[in-house]
């Protein structure tokens, strides 16, 4: 199974979950809050669940591709010279199932996909699936 398809089940799964707890618990109930608001918090959570779906993908290439071409945590610092202090790069060597989500920002991740597949395209590496 590929790491889309598994993100991609992972994301539907929660947002049942999230909407089964809003139609037995009430808490997103039409009749309280409003359609419109009713709406509007299906529509953030399905787009929530998109954003950490792509972003979780993206990681796992970005991780895929390093740990493939032997980068250190200090090898993907450099492709990211201006990083705030309070953001860390992830460390290829550390196994996280999830993507860091408060310190690390999509626009790094989107740099080093794109440098690290350059790269790997350079040097044969298996695409990443």
């Amino acid at each position: 199974m590929s790491t889309k398809v598994k993100f991609a089940i992972i994301g539907v799964i929660t947002y049942l979950i999230f909407v089964i707890a809003a139609l037995t618990l009430g808490f997103l109930d039409p009749s309280r809050i409003g359609i419109t608001w009713s709406i509007f918090w299906y529509v953030i959570a399905a787009l929530i669940i998109y954003y950490l779906w792509f972003k979780n993908v993206v990681y796992r290439r970005v991780m895929y591709y390093a740990r493939q071409m032997a980068l250190t945590k200090t090898d993907l610092q450099q492709f990211l010279p201006h990083l705030k202090k309070s953001q860390e790069v992830p460390d290829p060597q550390r196994h996280n199932y999830f993507a860091p989500i408060f310190n690390f920002p999509l626009q790094g991740l989107d740099v080093l996909d794109k440098e690290l597949t350059k790269m790997a395209a350079k040097q044969g590496v298996k695409p990443f699936k």
